[in-house]
């Protein structure tokens, strides 16, 4: 990730003239302006198939410059990698910077006669899968899928399951959230299974709009078709949107899909004959 980033920054703030450093390179005098890239915690967080990393980023200008200098760098490095996918060219990997924020204050390294101010973005990277997969994705995820895919059109990309390596920007995920059977009667019961939808926008306004979409969407439609030759549907028992959930662990769309499948049962013999015999007093 750390080379991904830094061939970013190298080509999006042309105003470093290509420095972007190591710490210990940074120990070195070095002409400025110039970046620090650094590579702080790793965590797993449940919810998210992947690993999440911290960098922190320094821009360094000459003190004659002022802190306007400083100002300006940092705002061409948070446009160059906040919500930005990117691919390191080493290992392949794809993820995604966050911008998380400041890193204290503004201050004075009177060792190298600089301004900085530090800036810290959280980094994104799915797993890569172990093994291919071999078995096809449930039916009633498939066709929640074709649903997404019609209801937004493109640029949006639908996944099933959990984000790909290589996933791409617009895009929703649908994963199966858990699965329960609602008492019927005797000839039929209701399976009901929970979904939740992540929605990745290229933009904030382009994720809210298009979680408010299919949320608006699935209350019209009532059911999704699950095969419409056979007259099969889905119908939506339940659904709830929140656009300002995080859309990598939580995701902003919670919806209940229900079907009623008919009980199984066993035909008993039929009867061969009656006999009938009066009894004599």
């Amino acid at each position: 990730m750390r080379n991904g980033i830094r061939q970013r920054l190298i080509a999006a703030v042309p105003a470093v003239g290509g420095r972007v450093l190591d710490r210990h390179e940074a120990e070195v005098a070095a002409d400025k302006p110039y970046l620090v890239l650094a590579q702080g915690v790793e965590t797993e967080d449940e919810g998210w198939p992947g690993r999440r990393r911290t960098y922190k980023i320094w821009p360094y200008a000459d003190r004659a410059a002022g802190f306007a200098a400083v100002d300006a760098l940092s705002e061409a490095i948070i446009r160059a990698l906040d919500e930005e996918l990117l691919t390191d060219p080493d290992s392949g990997e794809t993820f995604t910077c966050r911008y998380q924020g400041a890193i204290g204050t503004e201050r004075v390294d009177g060792k190298t006669d600089a301004l900085t101010h530090g800036l810290r973005f959280r980094v994104d990277a799915v797993h890569p899968e172990g093994l291919a997969e071999t078995v096809p994705a449930d039916p009633w995820l498939q066709a929640l899928g074709e649903w997404t895919s019609q209801t937004l059109g493109a640029p949006w990309r639908v996944y099933l399951g959990r984000w790909p390596t290589d996933y791409d920007r617009p895009a929703v995920l649908w994963r199966l959230n858990g699965v329960d059977t609602a008492p019927g009667n005797a000839a039929a019961a209701e399976t009901r299974k929970r979904f939740v939808g992540h929605v990745l926008g290229r933009t904030d306004n382009d994720r809210e709009a298009a979680v408010v979409r299919v949320a608006e969407q699935l209350a019209a439609a009532g059911k999704i078709a699950l095969n419409a030759g056979e007259r099969r549907y889905m119908t939506v028992r339940q659904q709830a949107a929140d656009p300002s959930a995080d859309e990598w662990t939580e995701g902003q769309i919670g919806l209940t899909l229900g079907r009623r499948v008919v009980r199984p049962y066993e035909e008993e013999p039929l009867m061969e004959e009656v006999v009938f015999r009066r009894s004599i007093p």
